[in-house]
């Protein structure tokens, strides 16, 4: 069986998700796995129900997720569902014409949430500049690291 978890596809469906969010801004890969990560763990950021598990470990999920965030664009741009423009500050993706009724195609209950969650994600963050976003990213993962830290105080005592 074909893993559908955290694949090109099902990440490459996220970041069109997100870059449909942001029409008509662009934004470039740093920034699409920042918000990516917001769209994800929402709740942790004030927002509604996080669409993946509060996991102790999840800070751990940005180190990853640049290269399967970059896999997922390749995927969803040779599918013509995502642009590229390259400029003197580097390369920027947004969504194509054909991004929104692709997604509007898909009838999930899961994609539902998740075009919500890159709504509001756009919404509260994409209009902040990089420094901004990486300071409330960093209040959560100070939090984050707290729970791990818990987390491995009660290992020690089994």
């Amino acid at each position: 069986m074909t893993q559908l978890l955290n694949s090109p596809l099902e990440v490459g469906v996220r970041v069109v998700a997100m870059l449909n969010a942001l029409y008509p801004r662009q934004a470039d890969l740093s920034r699409i796995v920042l918000l990516d990560h917001v769209a994800l763990h929402s709740e942790d950021f004030s927002g509604a129900e996080s669409l993946h598990p509060a996991v102790p470990v999840r800070i751990g999920e940005l180190g990853m997720k640049r290269e399967l965030v970059r896999q997922g664009i390749i995927l969803m741009g040779v599918r013509g569902l995502i642009v590229r423009n390259l400029n003197v500050s580097g390369i920027y993706y947004g969504a194509s014409d054909d991004a929104r009724p692709f997604l509007e195609s898909i009838d999930s209950a899961y994609l539902t949430k998740l075009r919500r969650r890159c709504a509001w994600a756009a919404t509260e963050f994409g209009e902040l500049d990089d420094e901004t976003i990486r300071m409330r990213l960093g209040a959560v993962f100070g939090t984050w690291a707290e729970e791990f830290d818990q987390m491995r105080g009660n290992e020690k005592d089994d």
